[in-house]
């Protein structure tokens, strides 16, 4: 049965017979190992060898005979952890890479559903901040009002925070009210700047959507253009905060 763990743990069939008679039998000579194992005996150098440089047994003289031994079982487990913290920063700096290109990524979306689509991709992406410039009145044209309450529970239960730049309207103070439990905080603009469509940034993404006649929707991303807006955003954060 152990066998088969330790196969799983990267152990070759004959590493794995070698350890187990070792940690069984305590240290032994390479002679009394193959005997037990039933290894070649001009084999069982090779696995004894193989096994001392991933620091798994050491050796030692006794006499004229070479003795090998398990020292400490748990370098199995420090060793796994090793990998596990290796496997972690490897996978971080991959998701951080993750779709990182020269070129531009452009997806041009038209209608309700093409419109609702680059809507719920945010979900799916699960950014841990969504940044947005909107005009509420204008974005709700396109939208279930249904749908949309459904959107924002899904958001607040995956904690995406969200910082809100919106027009100054009397629906958009409604909504400005609720954000302690809405995970969100709202700055309301002058009415001066009063933009009708409407910008969200998030993880390397611009998402560009008019919702007048014809609903047009376009997803950029390019992670150089995404930090260009994403420092503009927080230029008019501070402005109007």
């Amino acid at each position: 049965m152990y066998k088969i763990y330790l196969h799983s743990l990267g152990f070759s069939e004959k590493e794995a017979e070698v350890y187990l008679a070792l940690n069984q039998y305590g240290a032994s000579p390479a002679s009394t190992l193959a005997r037990l194992t039933k290894i070649k005996r001009t084999s069982m150098y090779d696995v004894l060898n193989s096994l001392l440089k991933k620091n798994l047994i050491i050796t030692y003289q006794k006499g004229s005979y070479t003795y090998y031994a398990i020292d400490d079982v748990n370098k199995i487990l420090y060793q796994e952890r090793d990998k596990l913290r290796l496997a972690e920063s490897v996978v971080n700096q991959l998701q951080e890479d993750q779709g990182r290109t020269s070129d531009i990524q452009v997806n041009h979306y038209k209608g309700e559903e093409g419109y609702r689509e680059m809507y719920e991709d945010i979900l799916r992406i699960k950014p841990k901040e969504l940044l947005v410039w909107i005009h509420l009145d204008e974005f709700y044209q396109a939208l279930d009002p249904v749908r949309e309450e459904e959107w924002t529970q899904e958001r607040i239960s995956k904690k995406i925070w969200t910082r809100l730049l919106m027009q100054d309207t009397p629906l958009a103070r409604k909504f400005q009210k609720k954000d302690p439990d809405s995970c969100r905080k709202t700055i309301l603009l002058p009415k001066k700047y009063m933009f009708a469509t409407t910008c969200f940034l998030y993880d390397g993404h611009i998402l560009l959507f008019d919702s007048h006649e014809n609903i047009t929707g376009i997803r950029i991303y390019h992670p150089e253009f995404y930090k260009m807006q994403k420092q503009i955003f927080e230029m008019n954060w501070e402005l109007f905060g």
